[in-house]
């Protein structure tokens, strides 16, 4: 006889299923619900799409979903009972490309902001120098959010080291533009991070960056750019703390995570960062007695960029345990590899493809899940070819590699991916800022003849899976369904409209197929028993509502694990709703 283990959390579902069928006695007060929610609205996103009324929670879990008086009759005497006073319920938003750490965790700094706005490098300079006279002397000064082009600067260039050091005698700077693109630090900073006459240049040894010198001296100006130039000033200044990363982070989930109704996101750090102290602030913040609101994917950076190839195959056989490695509110197994990087008005850094190759295949070889940023056809096409050679010498089955941005795909690229069930995780929300000419500025290469930019629907007609993200900003999955369904730009003119999404389509994108991607659709994307009780109230039905209209829907609470974790003071289902937090980081690709 074979015995088959079944969870508690699935007996109890099987018996209130037996009792919502009259088929067994009401369900005692030892095994009642902790908690029922009912007059809803709640589109449970299950396989048939369906649509209840009520659903029974118990640590932490569904396990019963219906009508009202069918989970009702459920209540035991200790049984919390909420009213959802007819308000649509989605099950809660599964963000699989969010950068908490940063640029989101950034707490907000009136300087920044100033920053933003400074068109001179003596308004920079101000900045700067305000900055600094509130900063302990020896602390850095880290200023990001600067202005995205040296055209937009007066003089026609970055500021440098020689314009800086006269207001920071004392203190290490650093100063971002171009969308964490350029770096400017001071003497001091040069300094600190060793970088001088000297110094082998990263492009020297294929890594992405440059450390910009005085044609006349050499001696380095205090500009960088690129991953691995801005890695080395970033370890070398400490500009990632475990410490200031974990207040950064909670007050981040606080902020700009739970109320746009997310309980899970996907984490793929930034490309400049040190992946350690990241790591240690979320398991700092995992040791909380209060524990996370939201669920996290922490994606480990192979940065490809900034490491040598070895150094890259180093990192992946340094890692001692086979993945995914999870718990309830905590998940590591997949791999983030940006391979390329594009600069403002200069031709994109590619990491070599004979390289790049070679790490993703160990990766893949290691058991490991694969998110590759690809923005260029040029990385499309090797990463295609890299992908159909891991899966011949290290066949593996279900994998879920994912692709994130691939504008203009091949048909060949989509016969690839559709043949080795590569995902497609894209970002709609940039369209919001599209040039209204934007059709009429796109050339197709006749060489390599290619689909379009930003396509969603021709994936999704390829049979490729479709999951959505915010990437950066505007963060909030209501305002990707805007998009997802729209396509309408700033302006309310549409971009190719061919390419839109379903309303169903695009929620299971942000909820059940997200969760698919990352293999965790077992216990979360869809309101069914078994699954984790994470769940999101609308002010609005985004069922019925104008589609032009869903950005503008208010989240009133967001419920992870049968816990509230946010409730909207402000209960007007005709609320202003805020996404646009990062305006100097709207265009970033990252």
């Amino acid at each position: 006889m074979r015995f088959v283990k079944i969870s508690s959390t699935t007996l109890l579902a099987i018996l209130f299923l037996l009792v919502l069928n009259h088929c067994a006695p009401a369900v005692p007060d030892s095994l009642a619900p902790d908690l029922v929610l009912h007059n809803g609205k709640i589109v449970t996103v299950d396989e048939n799409f369906s649509i209840a009324q009520a659903v029974a929670i118990r640590n932490g879990r569904f396990v019963a979903v219906g009508s009202d008086s069918e989970i009702l009759s459920l209540a035991g005497s200790n049984t919390r009972q909420v009213d959802l006073e007819g308000n649509t319920v989605l099950p809660g938003f599964n963000d699989s490309h969010l950068h908490l750490a940063w640029p989101v965790g950034e707490p907000p700094d009136p300087a920044i902001q100033q920053l933003g706005k400074a068109r001179s490098i003596a308004q920079i300079v101000e900045v700067v120098r305000q900055k600094v006279a509130v900063t302990p002397p020896g602390e850095l000064v880290w200023m990001p959010g600067g202005v995205a082009r040296a055209q937009q600067i007066k003089e026609g260039r970055w500021p440098n080291r020689h314009d800086l050091d006269p207001v920071s005698p004392e203190n290490p700077v650093i100063v971002i533009f171009a969308a964490d693109h350029v770096y400017v630090t001071n003497s001091l900073g040069l300094s600190k991070a060793n970088i001088n006459r000297r110094s082998v240049q990263p492009h020297a040894r294929g890594l992405f960056g440059e450390f910009i010198v005085d044609p006349r001296t050499r001696e380095p100006t205090g500009v960088l750019t690129g991953r691995a130039a801005a890695r080395i000033l970033r370890v070398a200044l400490n500009v990632w703390s475990v410490e200031e990363l974990e207040r950064n982070m909670a007050r981040a989930i606080e902020t700009d995570v739970i109320p746009y109704g997310i309980t899970s996101l996907s984490d793929p750090q930034n490309g400049g960062s040190p992946t350690q102290p990241i790591q240690h602030a979320y398991q700092r913040l995992l040791q909380r007695e209060e524990g996370l609101p939201a669920r996290i994917n922490l994606m480990i950076r192979l940065p490809v960029r900034s490491l040598s190839t070895q150094d890259s195959l180093d990192l992946i056989n340094s890692l001692l345990y086979q993945p995914p490695l999870k718990t309830d509110f905590f998940r590591v197994g997949t791999f983030k590899v940006s391979l390329d990087k594009g600069r403002p008005g200069q031709k994109p850094y590619i990491v070599p493809a004979e390289g790049a190759k070679k790490v993703l295949i160990e990766a893949h070889r290691r058991g490991w899940q694969l998110y590759l940023h690809i923005t260029t056809p040029e990385t499309f096409d090797y990463a295609c070819e890299a992908l159909e050679e891991a899966y011949r010498l290290y066949p593996r089955e279900d994998v879920r590699h994912i692709f994130t941005h691939i504008n203009q795909p091949t048909r060949a690229n989509l016969e690839t991916m559709k043949r080795l069930g590569i995902v497609a995780d894209l970002q709609v929300n940039s369209i919001y800022h599209l040039a209204d000419d934007a059709e009429e500025t796109y050339r197709v290469n006749p060489e390599r003849p290619d689909l379009g930019p930003r396509p969603v629907a021709t994936y999704r007609d390829a049979g490729i899976p479709v999951i959505l993200s915010s990437d950066q900003a505007p963060i909030g999955p209501l305002f990707t369904l805007f998009e997802a369904v729209n396509r309408v730009r700033k302006s309310g003119k549409v971009f190719r409209p061919e390419e839109r999404l379903t309303l169903e389509e695009a929620i299971r994108a942000v909820t059940v197929k997200s969760a698919w991607a990352f293999g965790e659709d077992d216990v979360k994307g869809s309101i069914e028993p078994g699954k984790f009780a994470d769940l999101v109230v609308l002010g609005r039905d985004i069922l019925t509502i104008d589609p032009l209209e869903i950005k503008d829907i208010p989240v009133l609470k967001t419920m992870t694990g049968g816990r509230f974790v946010y409730v909207n003071p402000n209960t007007d289902p005709n609320q202003k709703v805020e996404y646009f937090r990062y305006p100097a980081r709207t265009s970033y690709t990252e």
